[in-house]
Parts: structure tokens; sequence; C-alpha cells
């Protein structure tokens, strides 16, 4: 047993007991934490907002009375001390099973809000409204059911009737979603890795930014290939080149948009030779980012292949936004548009085609010229390409691409 201070009260104190050989027997609860990114877009109105935090949030879960003695029954890990043996009566810090009680504990006395103008996560809780007035009715109904509850909050932590607010590490407000500055200026802070380590905490920090960034995983591309560990560290201009591009996106990184689930989305994709990614658009404003690097084998596939593999990828990326809604699939070049005429596809598109079944598709033609997101990945000159990356499958797919805009 020992103490740790919370890093937001260096004065506080936090108990902290070794209950590894407890968790290692303990039947661990099922019960998923919310995703952070789903709970934010969640979020329906942002222009008041009030965030509540409850106070040693595991401490107000009352454990169980023929699980006490549990707590003390463990070997030497147990809450001794020289005055004694104890048991925890509240949920103590270092249980397994303590985070996904506490979320289905905090969801079921939330559960008559939820969704509505309530979203919770762990111990923290956001109230949204869309004028004062209804803020105030919300508030009260929140206060109502924490008094039921007999859950007490930390005053310190709770702000109220917002319009801009910081919660889960990122800036709401009425505008969108926003980057937290705190969190931008230690990125860009951070010097060159010097190890497979480094570049793995870089690209762990830089990760949460990349529902920021379009074409992220194009970015990091030269990063990736530091970290396998049994590989030569070398910090090359490429590498460096990369780690700046990533700071750079970062600190220009856009606001998104909150959802409208009452207008139609817009889906634009595209795909190179190492990449595919995504972004969903409402009303030429970005909802959401995502790219991925693509695998050895899909590297061989012939352009429209990968073309096709961004849409399906995409759409099942976002499908918690989409679901049954209709969604515009903005697609250049024209081919792409025959992907559902089930006409001359092959085997791997035909499975494609039946996964694209389970959506609302509409196809849209855009040309290059009128497409504001232009593909420039995919349509990279050959006297612009690196020399020693330039082999077969490119050179195929540049000839390739022509033949169909042609």
């Amino acid at each position: 047993m020992g103490y740790t201070p919370p890093t937001d009260n260096p004065k506080a104190y936090r108990f902290v007991a070794d209950y590894r050989k407890l968790n290692a027997i303990t039947k661990y609860p099922r019960y998923p934490l919310p995703i952070i990114d789903d709970l934010i877009m969640s979020i329906f109105h942002s222009w008041i907002m009030s965030a509540l935090n409850l106070r040693s949030g595991y401490f107000q879960m009352v454990v169980n009375p023929s699980d006490i003695v549990k707590t003390v029954c463990v070997c030497v890990c147990a809450f001794v001390t020289k005055n004694g043996t104890y048991a925890f009566r509240r949920m103590p810090f270092g249980y397994s099973g303590v985070a996904p009680n506490f979320q289905k504990a905090i969801d079921i006395i939330f559960k008559p809000e939820i969704g509505k103008f309530v979203n919770v996560y762990m111990d923290d809780v956001i109230i949204t409204s869309p004028s004062f007035t209804q803020h105030v009715k919300h508030l009260k109904e929140v206060f109502r059911l924490l008094h039921e509850a007999r859950l007490i909050l930390n005053k310190n932590k709770c702000k109220f009737a917002c319009e801009e607010l910081k919660y889960l590490g990122l800036i709401l407000n009425k505008e969108g979603i926003k980057t937290d500055e705190n969190k931008v200026h230690a990125i860009v802070e951070m010097k060159p890795p010097r190890n497979s380590k480094g570049v793995s905490k870089f690209l762990g920090m830089s990760q949460w930014f990349a529902k920021f960034i379009k074409n992220y995983a194009d970015l990091c591309e030269p990063l990736y290939n530091l970290k396998p560990k049994l590989k030569k560290f070398i910090w090359s201009i490429e590498a460096q080149k990369a780690f700046d591009a990533v700071k750079a996106a970062i600190t220009k990184a856009p606001v998104l948009k909150f959802p409208d689930f009452k207008k139609p989305f817009e889906l634009f994709t595209e795909a190179s030779s190492i990449e595919v990614g995504s972004f969903l658009n409402i009303k030429q404003r970005p909802v959401v980012f995502a790219s991925r690097t693509i695998s050895a084998e899909e590297r061989n596939y012939m352009i429209t292949e990968r073309e096709c593999l961004a849409v399906v990828w995409a759409l099942n990326k976002f499908r918690t936004y989409l679901g049954s809604l209709p969604i515009k699939v903005i697609k250049d070049p024209a081919a792409l548009t025959h992907l559902t005429s089930g006409k001359n596809l092959s085997n791997r598109m035909i499975r494609w085609a039946l996964k694209l079944a389970e959506f609302n598709v509409k196809w849209e033609h855009r040309p290059g010229t009128q497409n504001t997101i232009d593909d420039v990945l995919s349509r990279n000159l050959i006297e612009s390409l690196i020399g020693e990356k330039v082999n077969c499958a490119i050179i195929r797919d540049l000839v390739y691409f022509r033949q169909e805009i042609s």
C-alpha cells in the first residue's frame, strides 16, 4: 500500500494498494467504456454547455458487503497498516473491474437523459443545450438524478453555462470541435526521436489529432518505417521532413463540425500507392478525417481497385455516423461510378459491391478541376517521384489512370 499525489492537486493524497494477485483471479466484468470520438460526435447542441466532475468517483461506489473480505485476505498485498488490517467499503483504485463497473453505474443513473442533453465518460459529465433557459432546466434534472443517487461533485472542476468548454482533451463551442492548445504545444515542443521507442511515443501522441488531419497516414509513412526495433535506427532527412510536417498539420488543424444528421453527408476518398484516406463533409465543412497505410498486398492493386478500397474502408470506418442515412460519395475518376453496376468487375470488386449494398450510397462524379479536395497523391507526375521509389507498379498505375480519364 502507498499513496501518490494526483496530478491536478499535488497537496492531496490518493490511496494506492497492490491488488495484482486479486486481479489475476477476478472475473473481469464485460461492460464497454464509451469511445471518446463517438461520444463527442453524439453532442447535438453546443451553444450552452456545462461540465461536471464527480469527487473521488470510485469512492462513491459501495462495495458489495460479501466482497469486502476479499480486499483483506489477499496475501501481503492487503490493506495492512501498523494499526491493523483494514478493508475498503468503497471501490478502491487498483481493482481490475472498477472502471467498467463504475461506467455501468453512471450509465444507469443518467440513463433517462443520456443521448438527449447528457453525455458521460466515467466521472466526467457534459450537459449541452440550445439555449440558456433550456440549459437551466437540464441542469436541474441532472442535479435531481445526482441527488437521488447521492453522488457528490467536485466544485473546483465543474464549469457552468459556458460557450466554450474543454472536455476530454478537446475544445468544444458552437462552431465545432477544436484542438487543445496545450496538447498542441506539447507536440510542437517535442525533439526529434533518437530511437524507435521515441518514434512510437511521438506517433502515439500525434495519433490523437489524426481525426483533424487530412492524409495523416501518408504524412507519417517515413516514421512508421522507423518503428521496427530489429531494424537499425537511422534518422533521415525524409524522417525529419515527416516529423516537421506532422507538427505543422497539427498546428493548422481545422475546426471540425458537429454532425447534423438532418443534413446530407458527403464522403471524399482518395488512394495512393501507400495509403487510403477519407473525410466526411457537411456543407463544405469537415466532420472527421481518417486514413491508413495500405498493406503490401494492397499496394499491388490496380489504381481503380485502390480507389474502391478507399470507399469501402471509409464507409465501414464512418458506419457509426451513417447508419442507413443517405451518403453522397464524391469520386474522380468516373470509373468508380460503375462499381455497383455489376459489369466487368473482378471477384474482389464484386465482394466490395456487396458490402456497399449495406449503405445508402449515391455516387457523384466530380472532375478534378471541380473537386475541392483534389487527389494529389494519385496524380503525381512521374518526374515528381523519388528515383528509388519508382517501380513497375507505380508506372503501371500512372499509365492505367491516364487511360481511364482519357
